[in-house]
Order: structure tokens, then sequence, then C-alpha cells
């Protein structure tokens, strides 16, 4: 194929369907005597005649027989190949995409997003799978379409879109027995705590934070995620340093309230990554717009939003 090109293939198609040069010279848009010429090179190339002159016309030999209807295809799915797509319909298409997302997204974001999805896409479907150390492996090969939330595993090499800034708050049984509306830096080291052992993620800038201004709590429970945590708060005497959202959704359940805390924690960014092979395909396009209109509209409670801007201590996230 060294010694052919695309032209070739067109000529020796055409005179496979005209039988004749001047009218396969006039299919192709060329002269009569550069068709000549292109079929001395595939005779050479093939080491056959091809085309024999008959009482009939130009007949194709045995071997032109043979490899016709391969180039023909050939030339086929070249041509299927330029064709541009067509435009994008969410109510049309039929496809999977997974996403990546921290607990507190799996919370907060994806029950919102997932009616609006299936509303504009109702063929749609999707996968969640926790944000992890494979996650920016899984974007750059395709496994994983998106990934959303707080992680300081995704860095160079991947688009990136803000979300929205947030920050902290306290949760604690509604009728704890000593914290009221607010917090105060001595019950923030007394009071048992619950430990949500998330590295890598927004948990973290609490434990660095209060590491650096000498705040040490006391730990009663770990838990590896935030899944089930309003229930265990509002059953016991426990508090916890929770995402402000994810507390608004906390307070919204049943004997769990919203603190003030002591001090003022840095926000963070919640963020959105996708990698460059997927950054123009039209549908992972839609899926980052439906992702970024649902975050940016996720309702937020004026009280708890008040409650997470108070704090005697003022911090940026470093």
């Amino acid at each position: 194929m060294s010694e052919l090109d695309l032209r070739h293939l067109r000529i020796f198609v055409a005179l496979c369907a005209a039988r004749n040069v001047t009218r396969a010279a006039e299919a192709v848009g060329l002269s009569q005597s550069s068709v000549s010429v292109v079929l001395a090179q595939l005779r050479e190339h093939y080491e056959d005649p091809l085309f024999v002159r008959t009482a009939q016309g130009m007949q194709p030999t045995p071997r032109a027989k043979l490899i016709e209807p391969v180039l023909r295809q050939a030339l086929q799915l070249l041509d299927q190949s330029l064709v541009r797509p067509a435009e994008f319909n969410p109510a049309e298409i039929t496809r999977s995409f997974r996403i990546c997302m921290t607990d507190v997204g799996q919370m907060t974001l994806l029950p919102r997003l997932l009616p609006k999805i299936q509303r504009l896409a109702p063929n749609v479907k999707i996968e969640v799978a926790n944000l992890s150390f494979e996650t920016a492996r899984q974007l750059e090969s395709g496994e994983a379409d998106l990934a959303a939330g707080f992680t300081a595993q995704i860095n160079a090499g991947f688009y990136q879109q803000k979300l929205f800034d947030e920050g902290f708050v306290c949760i604690a049984s509604s009728n704890h027995p000593r914290i009221g509306k607010r917090m105060t830096l001595a019950q923030l080291q007394q009071e048992r705590h619950v430990n949500i052992l998330l590295s890598a993620t927004s948990h973290a800038i609490v434990d660095k934070f209060l590491e650096r201004k000498g705040v040490q709590r006391v730990f009663a429970l770990k838990v590896p995620s935030f899944l089930g945590l309003g229930q265990v708060v509002a059953g016991s005497s426990l508090v916890a340093i929770v995402p402000l959202r994810l507390g608004a959704i906390f307070a919204a359940e049943k004997g769990v309230k919203v603190v003030s805390l002591p001090v003022r924690f840095p926000s963070y960014a919640v963020t959105q990554y996708w990698h460059d092979r997927y950054h123009r395909d039209p549908g992972n396009a839609w899926l980052r717009a439906q992702i970024y209109e649902t975050a940016v509209n996720l309702p937020l409670d004026a009280a708890v939003s008040e409650i997470g801007g108070r704090g005697a201590l003022k911090a940026r996230a470093s």
C-alpha cells in the first residue's frame, strides 16, 4: 500500500463500474491520460493486467474481481470517517457514563443530577464510582468520563471547571446536652468527635488547619465515609465537622442541628475534571454542562450558610 494512495483506489473502483477509461475519468474528474497512468501503476503494483479489452469492452480479470469488493468497502469506510457527526440530541442517545465522585457528591449533587438526566436523556445510564487514587488513570483511559469533587490526586493534564466554593460546619444532636447554637473553642477540643477517614479529600483541610492552629480533638469514633453520619450524630452526643452543603442535608434530617464553629476553616473549590481526549466529545460536554448547572444551583439554607460563614479565626486555603 506504500506505493498506492487514495486516488489509485478511487480510480480502480471507477474502472470496475464503468469498464471504460473515458467514462471512469469523467466519474473521478480527471483526464483520460491521468486515469491511464494510474491504471498502469495499478497493473504494476498488482502484477496483473486487471482490465483487458474484449468485444464487450474492458473486462476485469479474476484478480480485479477478487480485490474489487475489498477496496470498495475500504473506500466506504474512509468516506464514513469524513462525514461530520449529526447534531447531538440527548433525547435520542443510548449511552452509559461513568462519574467518579466523593461520597459528599453522591449525597448532595447526585440526587439532583439524576432526575435532570432522566428527563433530558431517558436512555442514558449513569454509573458512579468513588473518587480515588485511580481516578486520574481512569479519566485518561476512558474508564471514567468525569470526576467531581475535591481531590489532590488530579493535577496537570486535565481540564478543570470549578462548580462552587465550599466551607465547613459542625453537626450535633438536636438535643445535645452541652452544645447550643455555637460551639466554643474549649468545646471543640473537649467534645467527642467522629473521625471521617478520608485522605486526599476536603476533610484533610480540617485536620491540617487545626494542626497548624494547635487545636486537638478527641475522637471517639472512626468511620470510612460520611454515609450514615447523620443518624450516628442524632443518636449520640458525638459531634462531627462536615462540608457546608452536607451539613444542610443533615440539618434537614430529624434529630440533627448545625452548629457554628469557633474557627473559620479555609474554603475549598469543588471541581469537575475531564481528560483532553474527551474534551470535544459531544456527550461528555453535555454531561459536564448538566453537572455544572446542577451544582451551581444546589439549594443552601440561608441560616446554614450564615453559620458556615462565622468564626473567630480567618484563613485561606493554602
